[in-house]
């Protein structure tokens, strides 16, 4: 069970990094149009390396599935909300309720109740 977790963790450090590439990717799109450079917006490098990430992180989901029961590692990849929160927080400067982090740690919870 420990390696599923280490795995677990990786998979959604990579989950949390695209979804953060992904927010600073989408802002630099162009206001909606029906142009050619609306569309050309969505071929920048930080969209481009979200999607890579998410890619990553599909292959180490679906090794998960392959030797894990679904039924433990789904619910394992809710690690990434914690991820992502810290990454907003320091490096989008997004500030965080308590409430939101009370919600976090529940989910944590159930998380650590369903890996034992």
């Amino acid at each position: 069970m420990f390696k599923l977790i280490i795995i677990a963790i990786i998979q959604s450090a990579f989950l949390a990094v695209a979804q953060y590439f992904m927010k600073i990717g989408v802002e630099r799109v162009v206001e909606y149009s029906m142009t050619w450079a609306y569309f050309r917006s969505y071929l920048n490098w930080q969209l481009g390396l979200s999607l890579l990430l998410y890619i990553i992180a599909m292959i180490i989901y679906l090794f998960m599935l392959k030797n894990y029961d679904l039924s433990i590692v789904y619910p394992l990849t809710s690690i990434s909300y914690i991820f992502t929160i810290l990454l907003a927080m320091f490096l989008l400067g997004e500030t965080v309720s308590v409430i939101r982090w009370v919600g976090i740690l529940l989910v944590m919870l159930g998380v650590g109740m369903i890996a034992k």
